[in-house]
């Protein structure tokens, strides 16, 4: 963490005039306003002056976050096309969710105890330039025609492992730049960047698969990542943080003890898990939906991707009013089951433009989901658990949606897609409602 005078480097000194101090930084704050709301369903209080945005450091980080997600959500989608090509198969396309989900199990509890033992800094210049190489990789064996399932399968498997220490670092690292008193805007911030890349990058990856290749949303992906090592670069180096005496297993079962003893903190985590598990793998499904049942090609592929991630922003927007809510806790369990019942709606289409209506609410109630969950964790954790259990938050998409991704497409490719979709979305519907009656602690969480 910084100390208060390494946080004033950037800014005028204390002795000047307070309009004079918060000037420079009064243009990041309809944005900085934007993130609290989007973290937390309130504003800053007006004495913070630009919040995040107004910490330069933090303001290239998160540029460069932006471009990198549009990069990454633009692999996810050819990466998927790519894979149907070559197997047309359900199957493989459930298997790379398997493949991604081993390390993204295995590693990233114990990434999280690394962001806390290890300088962050290094950690991601470390990750960030792996991830680009390894798309880069991917775009040369492609371009050259020797693209393999299995290379496909190696290349998914390092870059998961590379993410389950990369995503709890990242998390780590915002107080790190921003200070307490930001955190809410610096959250919602990067919230909204990832959402808002959700619309983007589908839609521009629809577009270079039908009119260039896969090729082309690998090199740019590949390309995308070095934004975030510029920005990490350029970053000065923090003070070395005292270490716990405690050992890296230590640490974590530290964090894992807590995490049982507190219902509302475990309550939460499987609500969400429930759903992450057996319904958020349709996104890794839909070149199916996309090729076999809706018959619109690479470009349809992009444009519903495109509509979940529409979604996905208005839900992240929708969380700002919501989060003023005495019954956040109950709104998280409507919201799961919004979401069960939408993909069940969505499995049973056979119109595209119903489709694209019906992933709208997808990705809305998904949305609010994940960020209601954050919110609650956020709010109701004390500060020496956080990085533990918000690594653990972090392995809920990055492990278990995949290996969610291997059960549904290891059933689709025997029964069909759209039965095995509707399916889990029935027992995402069904276990919100045993949360409801059997988790009283989660569902009065104000």
């Amino acid at each position: 963490m910084r100390t208060e005078t390494e946080e004033r480097d950037d800014f005028p000194t204390p002795a000047e005039p307070r309009s004079l101090r918060l000037r420079p930084a009064r243009r990041w704050t309809w944005l900085n306003q934007l993130g609290a709301r989007l973290a937390f369903g309130r504003a800053l209080p007006e004495r913070l002056g630009g919040g995040a945005l107004g910490v330069p450091e933090f303001r290239n980080f998160w540029i460069g976050s932006i471009v990198s997600n549009v990069g990454s959500w633009m692999q996810f989608v050819a990466l998927s096309w790519l894979i149907l090509q070559l197997t047309n198969s359900a199957f493989y396309l459930g298997l790379i969710g398997l493949v991604q989900a081993v390390p993204g199990i295995s590693i990233t509890l114990v990434g999280g105890v690394l962001a806390d033992r290890l300088d962050r800094r290094k950690v991601l210049l470390f990750t960030q330039t792996t991830f680009g190489l390894l798309a880069l990789i991917l775009t040369a064996l492609n371009v050259a025609h020797i693209i393999k399932i299995w290379e496909i399968l190696v290349i998914a498997f390092c870059s998961s492992a590379v993410g389950a220490i990369d995503n709890p670092t990242r998390q780590a690292l915002i107080p790190d730049l921003v200070g307490q008193e930001n955190i809410a805007s610096a959250v919602g911030l990067n919230s909204a960047a990832w959402n808002g890349a959700a619309v983007i990058g589908p839609a521009v990856a629809g577009v270079l698969v039908a009119l260039i290749s896969t090729s082309g949303a690998f090199f740019l992906n590949g390309l995308s990542y070095f934004a975030v090592v510029w920005a990490v670069w350029i970053m000065r180096p923090r003070p070395r943080r005292a270490v716990s005496n405690r050992s890296i297993l230590g640490n974590l079962v530290q964090g894992l003890r807590f995490m049982r003893r507190d219902r509302r903190v475990w309550g939460l985590m499987l609500v969400m898990a429930i759903a992450t598990l057996l319904g958020r793998p349709y996104t890794q499904l839909m070149p199916i939906f996309a090729q076999n049942v809706l018959h619109s090609g690479a470009s349809g592929y992009g444009v519903l991707m495109g509509a979940s991630g529409v979604g996905a922003l208005v839900g992240a927007i929708l969380v700002a009013p919501l989060g003023n809510s005495r019954r956040k806790g109950f709104l998280q369990l409507a919201a799961t089951g919004l979401f069960g019942l939408s993909l069940l709606a969505f499995a049973g289409s056979r119109w595209f433009v119903v489709s694209l209506a019906i992933l709208l609410i997808v990705g809305l109630s998904q949305t609010l989901l994940m960020g209601l969950t954050n919110t609650l964790l956020q709010l109701n954790v004390p500060p020496e658990m956080r990085g533990r259990v918000m690594s653990a938050y972090t392995l809920i998409p990055s492990g278990i949606m995949p290996l969610g991704a291997m059960v549904l497409g290891s059933i689709g490719s025997v029964v069909g897609v759209p039965p095995t979709v509707a399916v889990g979305a029935v027992l995402v519907l069904v276990a919100t409602g045993v949360a409801s009656l059997t988790l009283p602690e989660v569902r009065a969480m104000p």
